[in-house]
């Protein structure tokens, strides 16, 4: 599994943590021994709270990275959608012969254009896509 740097970062900052929660309170105590007074502060408490910090960053930039990956994959999903609605550049001529429009309408709250040769253009979340009959249509829009 490869991490990316935040969370290098936040695994960083919890190493930092365990370090003050180990050996931060004795520090304190021969601190406090020596000069003769305590700090004013509970170095157990920063040490959880950087932990905690650290964990967050953690998961903060697993996260990020997982959904960059997810980002990517919907992405990739969408260009081969697009191009397996298109012909092929064997099939398809040269020269798109013009084709009247029959009728317009809404489909599911969606326009769509009933062209001369049965095909029907419907506007869909994935751009407009052309399908061969309402039936098809239908099931695509859901």
């Amino acid at each position: 599994m490869v991490f990316d740097r935040l969370t290098w970062i936040g695994f960083m900052v919890v190493a930092l943590g365990w370090a003050l929660l180990l050996s931060g309170a004795p520090a304190l105590t021969l601190y406090a021994a020596a000069f003769g007074h305590k700090l004013p502060f509970d170095m157990a408490a920063i040490a959880q709270a950087t932990i905690l910090s650290g964990f967050g960053l953690a998961v903060l930039g697993a996260l990020q990275s997982g959904f960059g990956s997810l980002n990517k994959f919907f992405d990739r999903v969408l260009e081969r959608t697009a191009r397996s609605g298109e012909a092929p550049a064997a099939a398809a001529p040269h020269k798109k012969s013009p084709v009247n429009v029959v009728q317009r309408g809404r489909l599911r709250d969606r326009p769509y254009v009933l062209l001369g040769d049965g095909t029907i253009e419907v506007e869909t979340l994935l751009g407009l896509r052309r399908f061969t009959s309402f039936k098809e249509a239908r099931e695509f829009i859901g």
